[in-house]
């Protein structure tokens, strides 16, 4: 599902390449607002061209960090928690895609529209994660629902257009599910690589 989000990406890189003839960010970002009065067709239909490129860059980074309903992948991906896991999920695999969103906010305010994605994306990932995540009897899932509920609030940020905000809450949430997975990793080297919550309270397995 990860490898998925590379092709809103991929659509998002060539479009702006087709019509900007560079891949420089230096030349990208000052053409932008020439662009905010562009359609293109697609079936007899016009689409505003910035709001379509905001749409394919946010579909990417929702599933490359596990947002939306795309946030099931991150809980099977669990591997133990070890410093390689608090790396991945602190600062790679489900955070490199807000980079984008920092470095096209002008993009974003260009085409007003893509916020309400953005809201709506936010607001049930934070919602939904937090539920599921009651229903975890698995300390590794437990933590995937945690990064993704966290990561929900950044993208609510986003969708407000807070980029201050939004800045400090990812780097709150890196530091955060650093330390956690740290600890975790701790936590079941002391109960002899467990992480079910059910066998560490004496609990019999179902």
């Amino acid at each position: 599902m990860s490898q998925v989000g590379d092709l809103p990406l991929f659509l998002f890189i060539f479009c702006l390449l087709a019509r900007v003839q560079s891949s420089s960010l230096l030349e990208l970002l000052p053409t932008l607002p020439l662009l905010a009065f562009e359609y293109v067709f697609i079936g007899g239909v016009g689409l505003h061209l910035l709001t379509l490129l905001g749409v394919c860059l946010q579909v990417a980074v929702f599933l490359k960090a596990a947002q939306w309903f795309f946030y099931p992948w991150l809980l099977d991906a669990m591997e133990a928690p070890v410093p390689i896991s608090a790396q991945l999920h602190s600062s790679t695999l489900v955070v490199i895609g807000f980079y984008l969103f920092f470095r096209f906010n002008s993009l974003f305010d260009l085409a007003p529209q893509t916020a309400a994605l953005a809201l709506l994306a936010g607001l049930s990932t934070s919602v939904g994660a937090s539920i599921l995540g009651f229903f975890q009897e698995d300390g590794k899932k437990l933590l995937a629902c945690s990064t993704a509920s966290q990561l929900g609030y950044v993208i609510i940020a986003l969708g407000l257009r807070l980029y201050g905000e939004a800045l400090y809450l990812l780097a709150f949430c890196c530091c955060n599910k650093a330390a956690t997975f740290v600890w975790f990793g701790a936590f079941m080297r002391r109960h002899s690589g467990i992480s079910d919550f059910r066998s560490v309270a004496g609990q019999p397995l179902t």
